[in-house]
């Protein structure tokens, strides 16, 4: 089958652009015809589809004043996009069209292009950035669903994107021209929901739930049932993903003052102006690549995470348990649709839950052990072979629905 991926990154910034770069790969290993559709970046990976990317735009302290105002017009539309996407469209020809994130640097200006020549659109959901401005379906720690009527203006008022007023009135009007326009949902045929509790987010937020399926998203690697050996584990957990008080890392240091026997080990980017504390036993260890990662959750004792955003899915998690490790988290999200409370891991309620979960899991090696075999065995549910058969599924059965 020809299959175009579409991601506004052909580099891993977060979890939904490993998702993407894994999925092309395996695709291509099974044998189809993938070309990739991404914005320019000198961060990007190589691809022979480099010419159809849009230009680079970027919002960053280091992105030219020129990059940002690009930027901000993409947020609302591209016609370089669009024009760029129909010739893509002419020289591939595929037989269907995947979505990833297309939000502010490419937009969702190629789905009409794409649209009108009769190909599928599938969409995976890697955030909420359909049914909220802001990605994150919060705002300040307030739930979005739960603003009152005036929550656009609240949303600006409370800065709820990037702590800026600037900045939340500008997503709050791309989103509202968006859904002036129905321009996503006029558009995609399918949403694959990553999670039972992403798919109902987005029902009880308007969308359709008979143009949702739920897919979980893979593990990459094989699972070969290897227990790491406690002899070659250091007294660490590890955090990894976005370094941020949105993601309640500042919150995770402060449990770890009371644990300074155990090593906290931090991996990934440092979200802005957030600032890592000079702590015997916090260590920032940089952002990794997947071997390197995968390195350092195999000799951790665990996998922690203390965001109370509701996740769409917790790759996080999912690299844990693949890994034969147990993960502990907060309720929030889908984090408990991978991890088996009290089983492959702990899906704490408060703050007091996780601090015991780690003195317990840090200090009994038979615990451990326990935990991490059934880790495995949970994996086994999210191999890549059945996640294959499921996408292509979905694909097939769309293009000859057409």
């Amino acid at each position: 089958m020809k299959i175009l991926e579409i991601n506004k990154f052909n580099y891993v910034q977060g979890g939904s652009d490993r998702h993407f770069q894994d999925l092309t790969r395996l695709l291509k290993v099974r044998g189809n015809e993938v070309a990739v559709f991404s914005m320019d970046s000198s961060q990007n990976e190589f691809s022979p589809w480099k010419k159809y990317f849009v230009s680079y735009v970027g919002f960053g302290k280091a992105d030219s004043l020129w990059q940002k105002i690009k930027g901000i017009g993409r947020m609302f539309y591209s016609f370089e996009a669009k024009r760029n996407m129909r010739k893509l469209l002419a020289d591939f020809q595929p037989d269907i069209a995947h979505i990833h994130n297309i939000y502010h640097q490419i937009s969702p200006s190629i789905l009409s292009e794409i649209k009108k020549r009769k190909i599928p659109i599938v969409m995976t959901v890697h955030d909420y950035k359909l049914i909220c401005p802001n990605y994150l379906l919060q705002c300040n720690g307030q739930s979005w669903e739960n603003l009152d009527k005036n929550k656009y203006l609240n949303f600006i008022k409370q800065k709820c994107f990037k702590q800026s007023y600037l900045k939340s009135l500008l997503v709050v009007l791309e989103f509202s021209w968006h859904k002036f326009l129905n321009i996503y949902d006029k558009n995609i045929d399918l949403y694959l929901a990553p999670s039972e509790f992403t798919k109902n987010k987005l029902i009880a937020n308007g969308i359709d739930g008979n143009k949702i399926r739920v897919l979980p998203h893979f593990v990459t690697e094989e699972n070969h049932n290897e227990i790491a050996k406690l002899a070659n584990v250091e007294k660490y957990v590890i955090y990894f993903g976005q370094i941020s008080t949105e993601k309640g890392v500042d919150k995770l240091i402060a449990m770890f003052k009371n644990f300074p026997e155990i090593k906290l080990y931090l991996a990934g980017s440092v979200y802005e102006n957030f600032i890592i504390p000079e702590l015997d036993n916090v260590k920032y260890v940089g952002f990794l690549e997947q071997q390197e990662l995968t390195r350092y959750i195999k000799n951790s004792l665990f996998v922690i995470s203390p965001s109370r955003l509701p996740e769409t899915f917790g790759l996080v998690a999912l690299e844990a348990i693949k890994n034969g490790k147990p993960f502990v988290g907060f309720d929030a999200g889908a984090y408990g649709e991978i991890v088996e409370n009290n089983r492959s891991g702990y899906i704490c309620k408060n703050e007091e839950e996780m601090m015991e979960g780690i003195k317990q899991l840090a200090a009994d090696d038979g615990l451990r052990i326990l935990f991490s075999r059934r880790a495995l065995e949970r994996a086994k549910n999210f191999d890549s072979k059945q996640y294959y058969e499921r996408i292509m599924g979905i694909f097939h059965e769309l293009v000859v629905g057409k």
